[in-house]
């Protein structure tokens, strides 16, 4: 199957928002289980103030090494919100970003990375190594072939 062909790439220019996070280096195969605890862990932070999770969850993707990942994940915030322990006020990331949108399983979304950069290569564009995922559904609340993330691939801006 041609996967370049499913994905609509496009170049954005994204704009940083507060936002409540967590940092944290884990292996891959830790990610799930890592966000799960995470994301309930910043709405417990979200709920003590009297405020709820807005959407979309998000995590941006620092550095792979040696299978361990370097991630930020969290919701976007007002600027009055405050962090508690491992929750930190931080912000969204900014800048040009090449960016798709992936429909389905998170566990089966490589193709759509695959895309991306192949689509960066051809149009002469540079990553900075950093890639940001934008969470548009709930994942308890929509079927996994339903589930929708947007990709932003970082561009360095030489």
């Amino acid at each position: 199957m041609d996967f370049e062909c499913q994905f609509v790439c496009e170049l954005k220019e994204l704009a940083s928002v507060p936002a409540l996070v967590i940092r944290e280096h884990a292996a891959v195969s830790e990610i799930g289980s890592l966000f799960d605890a995470g994301f309930r862990e910043i709405s417990r932070v979200l709920e003590g103030q009297g405020r709820q999770p807005a959407p979309p969850s998000f995590a941006r993707f620092y550095a792979l090494n040696d299978g361990m990942l370097d991630v930020e994940f969290g919701y976007p915030v007002d600027a009055e919100v405050r962090g508690s322990g491992r929750a930190v006020i931080a912000s969204t990331p900014s800048g040009k970003a090449a960016s798709c949108l992936y429909i389905g399983p998170y566990a089966e979304i490589e193709p759509a990375y695959t895309a991306l950069m192949k689509w960066i290569e051809e149009n002469g564009l540079v990553m900075n190594g950093e890639a940001y995922e934008l969470y548009l559904d709930d994942p308890f609340a929509t079927l996994p072939d339903q589930l929708r993330t947007q990709i932003h691939l970082l561009l360095r801006d030489d």
